[in-house]
């Protein structure tokens, strides 16, 4: 219950005194009119023309006080009505732009405390489950006898308006000698009187006002026909300020739809794209933690691509167990929502352990779904019990329905694009976009003045193992290189097959001195981790390399290529192990055994 200043009393000054006077005055009148009467009755009629004008003297007089009395009570009654009709339209109009339920609330005490004096009020709003809520209470400036009588007043009113919820309009004189024992509530033996009228739209209950004042029989029924008449208008401001929420709310909606629409347009890198979900999910929602995982459809694990906030501590925590989450297991299958509740004993104890551990008290989760077929998982955590209003829901599952066609959107183009510029074989660049990368390099060099190394690979007799034991056994050598390449890397480093054995290397912000210890790492990793084969012995890969760096080497892309080429085959041809020329390396190993047995001679180095 929300509390609220006392409004003032009711302005009645300008009719209740004239009503008292008109009483008066009517009651005069009709004393001289019987006494008038009654002198001619003891007299036995007027016997000179003086007894004729004083009997009619006090039958004219009261004759006149009389219909004057009659006269003014009517007048008092209908300015009565019109400051009433005055109030109710005044109501109507203050209500009816009220923007929530408190401030029609509000608005209907206010008005209310105009025409009809009370004490004590409140206004009741009806639940989804037909339950009445307060929304506004206003308590009397003076205190009953016995103390703080607060919650008394709060539980009497209470049950007032359910009864009037279920009866209709009521006016008790006294709660005291109430049937339905109202005024039992405590242990007070003071007069109170009770009004409640029912708020009704369209003959369902919107909700119920109900005032109290001390003293029996304050209120008429004039008081309760207008405060029935002013319950029937608060309905219908109720609804409006109802119907006006909800247009806000779907408004405030689609505004964070246009938002995250507007940010998912410019990116189509999963990684960028997931972000952008988690950061607009987390903030409609109000949630602590969101994750946004893809799904692999091919083993059906998930990959943790974004995290908001993203450097919140649990989100390793939540993450670690989400392929093995039962919950997590079920929306992808159902495609459905699932809700997790960490103090719920039916939660399975896996997910409700790993939310404990991270200090999270519920999690929904809401499948990514393209077509029928998931694509990947949101999980929305949160620090208490998970939030079980469906209009929190229906806003997380439309953006997460929004979500999944721009994620699945983001991993289509991601596809296409390493089907275009990576080699489907070592899973490094192609050649066409090793070309543009480094250009991109060369202009980031330039304007930074930090230095670029170019790196050329080529494997040592690498023909004659696809000439002994064919491609297929060849292709697998490259891929096992590949790893090996990939290995000694930096995660800045790019690496691309140029060709045939041959790889090339970009190493950003990295001088000649750098390139030379990535070549001793790549040299060492050759020398020290043979290929094995379940078929054949352990084959020993051998390498030559050389290096080029901006802007040395050249000042253009092919520059910087062609002298790390040439100084690759200025170390192949001087052979030997691990032979330096200038930024040229090779590293010979002796010729394979079986490569001897199978060609019968010893191929030149």
């Amino acid at each position: 219950m929300t509390p609220h200043r006392r409004a003032r009393r009711p302005r009645r000054a300008f009719w209740l005194p004239s009503v008292g006077i008109h009483a008066i005055v009517l009651v005069t009148g009709v004393l001289v009119l019987l006494l008038g009467a009654a002198g001619w009755a003891l007299a036995g009629g007027p016997s000179s023309i003086g007894d004729v004008i004083f009997a009619l003297d006090f039958t004219i007089g009261g004759t006149i006080l009389t219909t004057g009395a009659l006269v003014g009570r009517a007048r008092a009654a209908e300015g009565r009505r019109d400051a009433q009709v005055r109030a109710i339209s005044h109501a109507a109009r203050r209500m009816s732009i009220g923007r929530s339920p408190g401030d029609v609330a509000t608005v209907l005490l206010e008005e209310i405390i105009r025409v009809i004096a009370f004490d004590s009020a409140a206004v009741f709003l009806g639940e989804h489950d037909d339950a009445l809520a307060p929304v506004l209470t206003q308590d009397a400036a003076d205190a009953l006898p016995g103390g703080d009588t607060s919650g008394l007043r709060a539980h009497v009113a209470s049950r007032l308006a359910g009864l009037a919820a279920r009866i209709g309009p009521m006016r008790i004189d006294d709660a005291r000698r109430e049937p339905h024992g109202l005024g039992r509530a405590g242990a007070m033996d003071v007069p109170e009187s009770l009004l409640a009228a029912p708020m009704r739209r369209d003959e369902a209950l919107v909700g119920v006002v109900t005032l109290s004042r001390l003293g029996t029989r304050p209120f008429d029924e004039e008081d309760l026909r207008i405060l029935t008449i002013l319950a029937d208008l608060a309905a219908t401001a109720f609804a409006g300020a109802a119907n006006l929420a909800e247009a806000e709310r779907l408004a405030a909606e689609q505004r964070r739809l246009l938002d995250m629409a507007s940010a998912l347009g410019g990116s189509l890198n999963p990684n960028d794209v997931a972000a952008i979900i988690a950061r607009h999910l987390g903030a409609a929602t109000g949630s602590s933690m969101v994750v946004v995982s893809d799904l692999d459809s091919v083993t059906g694990s998930l990959r943790a691509l974004a995290c908001e906030p993203s450097d919140h501590d649990a989100c390793a925590a939540t993450l670690g167990s989400s392929d093995g989450s039962p919950a997590i297991r079920q929306a992808l299958r159902d495609r459905a929502v699932a809700i997790v509740d960490a103090q719920d004993p039916a939660t399975d104890p896996l997910d409700a352990s790993r939310l404990r551990s991270a200090g999270l008290g519920g999690l929904v989760i809401l499948p990514l779904v393209v077509k029928g077929e998931p694509v990947g998982v949101v999980q929305i955590t949160t620090a208490g019990r998970p939030a079980a209003d469906p209009e929190w829901l229906t806003m997380a599952r439309t953006m997460a329905h929004e979500a999944a066609m721009a994620l699945e959107n983001a991993r289509v183009y991601e596809e296409a694009r390493n089907l275009a510029d990576r080699d489907p074989l070592t899973g490094f660049f192609n050649h066409r976009y090793l070309h543009e990368r480094l250009a991109e390099e060369v202009v980031r060099s330039s304007r930074t003045r930090q230095p670029v190394a170019v790196m050329m690979l080529d494997l040592d007799g690498f023909k004659l193992v696809n000439d002994t034991f064919g491609h297929i056994y060849g292709d697998r050598v490259l891929a096992f290189a590949a790893s090996l390449i990939r290995a000694a890397l930096r995660a800045s480093d790019v690496a691309a097959r140029y060709g045939g054995d041959e790889f090339a290397l970009i190493l950003p912000d990295t001088d000649e001195a750098g390139a030379a210890v990535v070549a001793e790492r790549l040299q060492q990793a050759f020398r020290t981790t043979p290929f094995e084969s379940d078929r054949r012995s352990p084959y020993q890969l051998g390498a030559s390399i050389g290096v080029s760096t901006y802007p040395a080497g050249g000042r253009a892309p092919a520059d910087l290529l062609a002298a790390a080429d040439e100084r690759l085959y200025a170390a192949k041809r001087a052979g030997g192990s691990l032979i330096r020329t200038g930024a040229g390396f090779a590293d010979r190993e002796p010729m394979p055994a079986q490569l001897v047995m199978a060609t019968g001679h010893q191929a030149e180095p």
